[in-house]
């Protein structure tokens, strides 16, 4: 065989493995390139906090963690069997009635996944990881929504916008391990996929196949979400609005109720859930909506237009007067407390324990525009846009956005779910602000063979460029803002104190939950106020009273007596618990104890009056000064380490933060 005969086979093999290579046009390569540096700037915003050390942050990630190893070590089914006993002593907690497995099961599963690979990861390390993981997939989930809203512009603007939004890295940063991390990406994803289920360019299959795995994408928010019930209901305010503008098909009532039926299914297996989940308000509307969409299908075909109209607002009124009737038979449960709250913000229907919450306040104006900057306005005048030019995708992602605005105006928190219509309402909103300005068209000169440009509009490429730079320098500052935002350290790292001590954050917390963790016996009861309960119960291994779960409220008001009244009446009844120490946190200024920061016990004791049941008039005197019952009372003594001969400092921190008192029963007089 010949040389040039070789050559030859030789060339003709790397030609055909060549072209096995997918071929990416030059506008896709440019497009997956932006996409990708994106989802760097997405990872780095949500990585930063690591400079000061990887700890988990706030308070929940640490429950959520500790269940995520309980599984790793014991395997899934021991969820569904577990009663914790470390925390809400002497009770404990049943851990699957009570909790959503999504994030532990989650976290699990991809420890797993990289153990299997060779990958030498530890849970906490997941754990730490896993809400950037989210943030990111979450990020390339609402380019694909965006995409289909608007092309490839709004669905890049849209996943750059989710990537530095300051209320979305909040809860998917470095060691946020919680339910948002699962809640917001699946609802993103169902918004796309229930959408391209009802698309009626797409084959029947397709739809069929979007319709299932939005069904699928539901069930992972059930089960890993309470929030769920906010895409519960709008997707079927989405019906509804379908109806009333005639753009509804019978495809949307068999994509509704396959994507609510997977879900459900799914729901219904999630013991918190069960089936009396389908009892509540806004699910059986759901059902409820089913039997009036078949009656509206059988009827319709029937019936003139006009007579048409008549039939969908007698189905509406049908629907309201039918929940509502069945919630007064006590068939279905009303909605309550937060979600009420949500609802109908006016209501005054509120309690001391949720009030305490800093996240559950209502929003005011100015909270929209500093927390979102110019995407608030361009989002606004996006949704103006989608109403204008009304469609599936943009009647959907218009009532998204205008529910979301109004429900975090009525809770603080809810921002986190604003920020997903909010990006891509003003993706979609810069896209056609824009329109005027790169509507260009091209042809060909007949006489010269050769193509040129035109502009449409009468606007210069000139002065459209001005207009970008307008609008980059617009977002520039809340940009800055995130930024500012991510480099703070996570609420462990800085012990819930964010203030630098030289080049450092007090690590305060730390020490005190190692020193428990060492020094305290195995069976002690450890008293706190319920914020560091989870801290207590994951990091020091020790049992408490109350934790953030919160689900024994007459408890936490019984620990704010403890902590309001004098040591007469506390000791008597710490001892009916057997408790055996006592953690106060307090935020007094190391170089200046007269002046008080507002992140400890130091300001939240107003709130251990209120939901105590205790009069704050008795601790607050009408000029605003503190009364003698004040200063007679446990946590005042404690804070300041005066305390009663039956509290025993054991432990004091580095900054005088957080002390640990062991309580001595035989020193009571």
């Amino acid at each position: 065989m010949t040389r040039t005969t070789k050559q030859g086979r030789l060339s003709g093999i790397l030609g055909g493995v060549s072209s096995l290579r997918p071929r990416l046009s030059r506008k896709t390569a440019l497009e997956v390139s932006i996409l990708g540096m994106v989802l760097v700037l997405a990872i780095i915003f949500r990585v930063m906090k690591v400079r000061w050390g990887p700890y988990m942050d706030a308070f929940d990630p640490l429950f959520q963690l500790r269940v995520t190893e309980y599984i790793v070590e014991n395997g899934y089914s021991s969820f569904f069997t577990w009663h914790d006993t470390l925390s809400w002593w002497p009770w404990g907690r049943d851990i699957a009635r009570s909790t959503f497995p999504g994030v532990p099961f989650s976290g699990a599963f991809v420890y797993q996944v990289l153990k299997t690979f060779g990958f030498n990861f530890t849970v906490h390390d997941v754990a730490l990881y896993f809400p950037v993981l989210m943030g990111t997939v979450t990020c390339i989930s609402i380019y694909f929504l965006g995409k289909d809203l608007g092309g490839s512009s709004v669905g890049l603007i849209s996943a750059f916008f989710m990537a530095v939004s300051e209320a979305f890295i909040a809860r998917t940063s470095l060691g946020f391990y919680d339910t948002e991390n699962i809640g917001i990406f699946g609802m993103t994803t169902v918004a796309l996929l229930f959408l391209r289920s009802v698309d009626k360019e797409r084959p029947v299959s397709q739809k069929v196949a979007y319709a299932v795995a939005a069904g699928l994408a539901m069930g992972y928010i059930f089960a890993s979400w309470g929030a769920a019930r906010y895409a519960v209901g709008l997707l079927a305010l989405y019906i509804i609005v379908s109806l009333v503008t005639r753009s509804y098909s019978r495809q949307h009532l068999v994509s509704y109720a396959t994507t609510m039926g997977v879900g459900y299914l799914i729901a219904t297996m999630v013991p918190r859930l069960g089936l009396r989940y389908l009892s509540s308000m806004e699910n059986a509307t759901v059902i409820l909506l089913f039997v009036l969409l078949a009656v509206y299908e059988i009827a319709r075909e029937r019936l003139e237009e006009r007579q048409t109209a008549l039939l969908i607002g007698g189905l509406i009124v049908a629907l309201v007067v039918g929940v509502f009737a069945l919630e007064a038979l006590g068939v279905i449960k009303p909605i309550s407390g937060k979600f009420l709250r949500v609802i109908m913000p006016g209501s005054g229907l509120t309690n001391p324990l949720s009030e305490s919450v800093a996240e559950h306040k209502r929003s005011v104006w100015s909270n929209f525009f500093e927390t979102f900057g110019l995407t608030f306005p361009l989002a606004v005048l996006g949704t103006y846009f989608a109403i204008d030019k009304s469609n599936d995708r943009r009647l959907f992602c218009a009532l998204f956005f205008v529910t979301a605005l109004y429900f975090t105006g009525s809770m603080t928190r809810l921002s986190l779910i604003l920020s997903i219509p909010i990006s891509l309402m003003a993706a979609y909103g810069l896209k056609e602000l824009l329109v005027p300005f790169v509507s260009v068209s091209r042809r060909k000169d007949e006489t010269r063979g050769r193509r040129r440009k035109r502009v449409l509009s009468g606007v210069s490429r000139e002065l459209g460029l001005i207009f970008v730079v307008f609008i980059f320098l617009g977002i520039l500052p809340t940009i800055w803002g995130t930024a500012d935002a991510s480099l703070r350290p996570t609420s462990l790292a800085a012990s819930g104190v964010p203030a630098l001590f030289g080049d450092a954050y007090p690590p305060d917390w730390m020490q005190a939950l190692s020193w428990m963790k060492d020094n305290l016996p195995d069976d002690a009861v450890v008293v706190s106020w319920w914020d560091y309960g989870y801290w207590i119960e994951a990091m020091a291994g020790k049992t408490t009273m109350a934790d953030g779960a919160t689900t024994n409220r007459t408890q936490i008001g019984y620990i704010g007596r403890i902590m309001m009244l004098n040591h007469s009446d506390s000791v008597p009844m710490l001892e009916a618990y057997d408790a055996t120490h006592i953690v106060v946190f307090n935020t007094f200024n190391p170089g200046d104890p007269q002046q008080q920061w507002p992140f400890g016990d130091n300001v939240k004791w107003s709130w251990m009056v209120q939901i105590g049941g205790l009069n704050i008039s008795d601790y607050v005197d009408e000029t605003g000064g503190l009364t003698d019952k004040y200063t007679e009372s446990v946590i005042y003594k404690l804070m300041y380490l005066q305390p009663d001969p039956e509290f025993i400092p054991v432990f004091v921190s580095q900054y005088r933060f957080v002390m640990v008192y062991e309580i001595d029963y035989d020193a009571q007089t």
